[in-house]
């Protein structure tokens, strides 16, 4: 959906308040991750000095403060979300989590939903307010394949789970991206099944690639529909040469997303 194709605004005022409310949960989000940086990773160092038992209890912080967050966001009236399974989210152990990847608040929702969870990161945000947690506790995507499988495979195999967006950006209002096999030789590599996640719910005008945050849906809050899809299990391509099992991996995630409507 282009801006031109969204219905006008009918309501002046609201739509300004939704943009005020949508500005201060922003405000909030970057004054928590600096105080999260400054403060407690700090903190948690004096208890974890190991990379993993670090890392590990980084995971876990940050997703119980995004768990705050997303609840914030829905007081606050800016988002609301629903998902199917949760119970399910919150067991997964050493899984690669995919879904398509509709808007920026996306990874926030995972994280929150999963309480051990890596992830691979733009190395962009390291020039951010999130640039603290992102060099601690995540894996940039700008390093080498091959050094970057590795971590993720470390990751795993640690009993960590890793979010991967196959599209690897966000998905068009119209359409999808390519995805790419980069999940599919991970998940391979490490020995590890795949948790497709479906992303729904209405327009996120305001929170796709390239929209300015000032931006809203401008008749309603942003609203997020969570499917857990069934999981694929990596027997299913025993045998098979890693390109080849690579692709048809590539193929199921797609095929097992897009099956939702």
């Amino acid at each position: 959906m282009a801006e031109s194709d969204l219905p006008p605004i009918s309501n002046y005022p609201a739509w300004l308040w939704r943009i005020f409310r949508k500005i201060f949960v922003v405000i909030v989000f970057g004054v928590g991750s600096a105080i999260i940086g400054i403060i407690v990773f700090p903190i948690l160092r004096l208890f974890n000095h190991n990379k993993n038992s670090f890392k590990r209890a980084g995971h876990k912080f940050i997703s119980f403060a995004l768990d705050f967050y997303i609840h914030l966001m829905s007081w606050c009236r800016v988002a609301s979300y629903r998902i199917d399974d949760l119970k399910a989210m919150r067991a997964l152990r050493g899984c690669v989590i995919v879904a398509n990847h509709p808007s920026l608040l996306d990874v926030f929702y995972i994280l929150a939903f999963v309480r051990d969870a890596d992830c691979i990161v733009k190395a962009g945000l390291k020039k951010s307010v999130v640039s603290v947690i992102v060099k601690n506790l995540y894996i940039s995507n700008n390093i080498d394949f091959e050094i970057m499988q590795k971590e993720c495979v470390e990751s795993l195999h640690n009993g960590g789970n890793l979010i991967i967006f196959p599209e690897g950006t966000r998905t068009p209002r119209h359409g999808t991206n390519q995805y790419k096999k980069g999940a599919a030789r991970i998940a391979l590599a490490a020995g590890a099944n795949v948790q497709p996640l479906h992303i729904g719910g209405n327009d996120k005008y305001g929170l796709g690639k390239g929209e300015s945050l000032l931006l809203v849906n401008p008749q309603e809050r942003y609203k997020y529909d969570f499917k857990v899809l069934p999981q694929i299990e990596m027997s299913k391509y025993a045998g098979l040469s890693e390109t080849i099992a690579a692709k048809r991996l590539t193929d199921d995630m797609r095929a097992i997303i897009e099956s939702v409507q």
